[in-house]
């Protein structure tokens, strides 16, 4: 059996652990082999012990060009064998596609995934790790990530790392997104109620500026109409009503003295606590 999975690497190794625990579940062998190996494939066409498939995952082979030539003379031996292959490749030529087609191989393609798709997976892998998070909380990492996946895991363990502990230190996690919500409702005595209650607990001011930060720039986004369809329907939703709260004008000037804040902490002049504290009395 022959399988080729292409497309961005995320997407495809995701596919692949999926392949490679369901094949363990089983008690099947799982070998490897990668762009820096020697072995030829030919060692796994034959049973392994006791006459059990085996699964082989070879992992960017083509961009060793010492394995094109085995892979091209042996690809439908693979595809009639009883045991299993598994090409992961993040592009081949229209050349390579046609002689796997032509070998019987199934060809599995993993395209960009919309926004909708990214939130639901990375919902899902939240609820992996024990980390509760709400539909605009999850989307404010996939924001913070770019969409990069492999950031937006990275983020999300440093969540569960950050609320295991809190939970040690029997504190309470602060909720930064009640931050932000307060600055975009324009509400100065919550907004600073809630920064000198991070403080006096010892967390700080940094999460609650990024928090703001990407609220503002939401903000922004749905106020010059760029992109803004490309929201999560929710946050749209939120953020046409939030932006009632303030002018163009005042919009534009927050956005600057967070700039401003953000250069002057890197230069050491400031902290996030104290320049935080002056934003929000003038806002």
């Amino acid at each position: 059996m022959l399988y080729l999975l292409l497309g961005e690497r995320f997407w495809t190794l995701e596919k692949l652990n999926s392949l490679i625990a369901k094949a363990r579940e089983k008690n099947t062998p799982v070998f490897f082999l990668t762009a820096d190996s020697k072995e030829p494939i030919s060692n796994y066409l034959s049973s392994g012990l006791f006459e059990k498939k085996n699964l082989l995952v070879s992992r960017f082979l083509l961009e060793n060009k010492n394995y094109e030539a085995e892979i091209e003379d042996i690809l439908h031996a693979l595809a009639s064998s009883e045991n299993i292959f598994i090409f992961q490749e993040e592009e081949v030529s229209e050349k390579w596609e046609e002689k796997f087609k032509q070998a019987g191989a199934k060809i599995g393609k993993a395209g960009k995934v919309s926004t909708q798709k990214l939130l639901t997976w990375a919902r899902a892998e939240a609820e992996k790790i024990s980390t509760k998070l709400s539909d605009s909380e999850i989307y404010a990492i996939i924001e913070e990530a770019s969409e990069d996946p492999w950031q937006i895991k990275l983020l999300l363990e440093r969540r569960s790392l950050e609320k295991l502990s809190f939970t040690k230190n029997s504190l309470a996690e602060p909720n930064y997104f009640e931050f932000a919500d307060a600055l975009s409702a324009k509400n100065k005595h919550s907004s600073l109620r809630l920064l000198r209650r991070y403080m006096k607990g010892g967390f700080g001011a940094e999460e609650a500026f990024w928090r703001a930060w990407w609220k503002i720039k939401t903000l922004r986004t749905l106020e010059s109409g760029a992109k803004g369809s490309e929201l999560h329907p929710f946050v749209q939703k939120k953020g046409l009503l939030e932006l009632r709260n303030y002018s163009s004008g005042e919009l534009s000037k927050l956005s600057m003295e967070f700039l401003d804040l953000f250069s002057e902490v890197r230069r050491g002049n400031v902290s996030f606590e104290e320049g935080l504290e002056r934003i929000l009395i003038g806002i």
